[in-house]
């Protein structure tokens, strides 16, 4: 069976100093709580992790049946996705905007920003994608770029978002666990609008990008962990401007829908400077909730991360019409997270 050896990276990336935890959080408004949750990167992607915490809240997630398996390239096929997936990945000296925080250069407070969209919100945001021909992801992505650029670039650059892509359906594969992931590298320049992203999307995965993002991401089974570090160490910065999963939409099973009745499921991907914006989108039941996390490099301190929240909230709003409600995200200290979140990855 085919073997993600990305595991081994983000092994490298931890002894590094980095933080290598996948966030999940789970907000029940009867107890007005949020749990939270960590996953090491290492043992499973996203997918595999929110399965898992799932499980321990005792909703059990079948495998998707996948009804057709993509066809696989062959060899030639295979290696021009890979040389698109390289062209695609060139890293950027990003023009950086830091902004002066309380702390220290890069030793602002880790925090991490969530915020709740309402049921009707979160429609009304789907209904906006669906007039505009495009998907979710695109229409969030455009809104992103467009606040970070503003705030994190002292003048115009090109930008490299990493997007995590679940690839157990073209492997035609069932298993849960394990890291499956390829993540596509989107390169945006100027203001580019939600139809350019989706329209660049769509020509990428016609181009089979997948299919190379996952030779190179096996790279790691050949590489020593000095290897590693010595391209992380270069890279600092350079390799993406953020990095954007979204984890798409979920539904309990009929036997467990009861269980997570009208709660939320927010989720983030680890962060690194390889990739210091770090930023998740998650949908339980028609529930959207969105995730943002700042490196400690780019010296944003909590109030910084809480704008930018705002900041992308606050333009989705305006794209879908949406009118009503004030936009709150809501922020935990780092190192308060880990001390109350749940590991299941022991």
């Amino acid at each position: 069976m085919a073997t993600d050896w990305s595991g081994r990276k983000y092994r490298v990336l931890k002894s590094l100093g980095e933080n290598i935890d996948m966030i999940f959080g789970v907000y029940q408004p009867a107890s007005d709580q949020m749990q939270w949750f960590l996953h090491s990167h290492e043992v499973d992607d996203g997918g595999g992790a929110i399965v898992k915490i799932l499980a321990s809240l005792g909703i059990s997630m079948p495998p998707k049946a996948h009804k057709s398996i993509p066809p696989k390239p062959g060899f030639f096929g295979r290696l021009a996705a890979l040389k698109l997936h390289l062209r695609n990945s060139q890293p950027v000296n990003y023009p950086w905007r830091r902004p002066d925080a309380a702390e220290a250069p890069g030793q602002a407070e880790r925090c991490f920003v969530y915020y709740l969209t309402s049921l009707a919100h979160s429609d009304q945001l789907r209904a906006c994608a669906r007039s505009q021909g495009v998907g979710e992801t695109s229409l969030f992505l455009a809104s992103l770029d467009k606040v970070c650029r503003e705030r994190f670039l002292r003048e115009d650059s090109e930008r490299v978002w990493m997007m995590p892509h679940d690839f157990r359906r073209s492997l035609g594969i069932q298993t849960q666990s394990g890291n499956w992931t390829a993540p596509v590298s989107l390169r945006l320049r100027g203001e580019p609008s939600t139809q350019d992203i989706y329209g660049q999307l769509k020509s990428l995965y016609g181009k089979g990008i997948l299919w190379g993002s996952w030779i190179y991401t096996n790279f790691a089974r050949w590489l020593s962990d000095d290897m590693i570090r010595r391209a992380y160490n270069r890279l600092r910065h350079r390799a993406w401007f953020g990095v954007y999963a979204n984890m798409s939409a979920w539904q309990a099973p009929q036997a467990d829908a009861h269980k997570l009745a009208g709660s939320w499921v927010v989720s983030a991907p680890p962060l690194s400077a390889v990739c210091p914006i770090t930023t998740g989108s998650f949908t339980w039941e028609g529930r959207t909730g969105f995730t943002m996390q700042l490196h400690p490099s780019l010296n944003a301190d909590r109030q910084a991360a809480m704008d930018l929240m705002h900041a992308w909230m606050a333009d989705l709003h305006r794209v879908a019409g949406i009118t009503d409600g004030d936009i709150q995200p809501q922020c935990i200290a780092m190192h308060e997270l880990q001390q109350q979140a749940h590991r299941v990855d022991a």
